[in-house]
């Protein structure tokens, strides 16, 4: 009896102490117990086209959700991947926010264009990966010879901004040629030159809409006015003289609105960073690959939007 007791004994599986069968939390668990984890997605087709933008709706999803929480965590970590949309909804969507997060980081896995970059205006950080972008602040409007098509705001502005600079150009070289090849006197030489352009460029300014171009020019004149606000507020914070952050916040949002050749252009971390943007590389958070993941199964699997938190 004792010799088979012995051998039950040593067939019995070694105990494994208790401590050894706990689980460690993986970084994104980590982070919920610190932060919040809102996702808010807009998925795209095969041709990389959203299927939805950022819409007035979307600011009461937002302030439903923070009214639904019993209890917000003073940081939020924001998972934002879209082409853009209502510029008024994105600046009340971050100041909804602001009412419950001191600290908002906004992650972008691939796009935060137009209204979209308004949003990381206003947050205190950006994590992005090499394929991340945000995009100009050039606000888009309906094409005034198509109500089916957009149009850039700049892309008006510019283009009646750009005759008459080429008429001021064209009027100071005729006037100097004039004055040399004529021997007459450089003020009259530009009064010629002035008529003369005046006469040439006036057919062209007869078919541009005065009323369309002060509506573009109020368009971007609302993207300057929102991005300074809000690079002041948060993401240029850090910066303590009031005086040189309002003229840094200047600077960025004249780039942003009135200097990119195109709407869709694509501005990468690398030129953030130079802008004094506080980016972070997602190469270097723990938890960007389970963000990623969390991002690719939202995309991938709907059509619609995803406002949400991560539980």
């Amino acid at each position: 009896m004792a010799e088979e007791s012995i051998k039950q004994e040593s067939d019995q599986e070694p105990a494994v102490p208790q401590e050894s069968l706990i689980v460690e939390d993986s970084p994104l668990q980590k982070l919920l117990k610190k932060s919040d984890v809102l996702l808010m997605l807009y998925p795209k087709d095969i041709n990389g086209n959203f299927y939805a933008s950022i819409e007035p709706e979307d600011e009461i999803t937002i302030y439903e959700l923070l009214k639904e929480k019993a209890v917000a965590k003073k940081s939020l970590v924001m998972l934002l991947d879209t082409g853009g949309g209502n510029v008024y909804s994105a600046v009340k969507i971050m100041d909804t926010l602001r009412t419950k997060y001191d600290d908002i980081s906004i992650a972008i896995p691939q796009e935060a264009k137009s209204s979209g970059t308004m949003m990381c205006c206003g947050a205190d950080k950006l994590i992005m990966c090499p394929i991340s972008e945000l995009g100009p602040l050039d606000k888009p409007m309906v094409h005034p010879d198509n109500e089916t098509s957009r149009i850039s705001a700049l892309d008006i502005v510019k283009s009646i901004d750009g005759i008459i600079d080429t008429a001021t150009d064209r009027q100071k070289t005729l006037a100097t040629e004039i004055n040399s090849e004529k021997g007459i006197p450089l003020q009259k030489s530009f009064e010629i030159a002035g008529d003369f352009v005046s006469k040439l460029i006036s057919p062209m300014l007869c078919k541009e809409d005065v009323k369309i171009y002060n509506q573009a020019t109020r368009l971007l004149m609302i993207a300057d006015t929102y991005g300074s606000e809000l690079l002041q507020s948060h993401m240029l914070k850090y910066v303590t003289n009031e005086k040189f952050r309002k003229r840094m916040s200047g600077t960025i949002i004249r780039r942003l609105v009135w200097l990119y050749p195109d709407h869709g252009f694509a501005i990468r971390r690398g030129e953030l960073k130079e802008w004094f943007f506080n980016v972070e590389d997602a190469e270097d958070v723990d938890y960007w690959d389970e963000l990623w993941k969390e991002f690719k199964q939202n995309v991938d699997a709907n059509r619609g939007k995803i406002i949400k938190f991560i539980q």
